[in-house]
This record gives C-alpha cells, structure tokens and sequence, in this order.
C-alpha cells in the first residue's frame, strides 16, 4: 500500500469505507480549545521571519560563485561538537 491509498476497512468509530471519505474519524471525548494568547502570533514575527532575506540571497550568490570562504575544519568540529552534546 502507498500513502493516500485507501484498502476500504473502515477506521474504528467512522460510518465506513466510501462514506466516511473525507470525514475526520474522532475518537469519543477528545477535544482541544487553544486559547487566544496560544494562537497568537508573538510580535516580533508579526513583520515576517525573524531570518535577514537579503543576507541569506547575497550570501547564496557568494557561495555559488565560489566567493564565500567556507572552513570545512570548523564546520566539522562545530558539527561533532553538536554531537558530543547531543549524545552526552
């Protein structure tokens, strides 16, 4: 079976195969109610991504040019050490 397939057993608690399709089968009792203040955008996101998109463009271009020094040694003990903490 690939993903979206359907085999047509029907899920627990649902009418059953072709009738249920595109109904969401909920389990009895299970409920969710987020807040105002969890639903909230905080506001230093509000004017858009907190990631400099003109920095990152300039810096892809550098890269792809061959014009931006990349330190493989620092990368790699950045990584491992990552790694160690991970791990530890």
């Amino acid at each position: 079976m690939r993903p979206g397939e359907d085999l047509g057993a029907p899920v627990q608690g649902s009418a059953g195969g072709a009738a249920a399709a595109g109904a969401v089968a909920q389990a009895a009792g299970d409920t969710l109610a987020l807040s105002a203040t969890a639903t909230a955008l905080p506001e230093e996101l509000k004017g858009g991504p907190p990631i400099d998109l003109e920095i990152v463009a300039k810096i892809k271009e550098a890269i792809s040019e061959g014009k931006y020094p990349i330190d493989l040694e620092k990368i790699t003990e950045s990584l491992f050490q990552d790694f160690i903490d991970l791990v530890a």
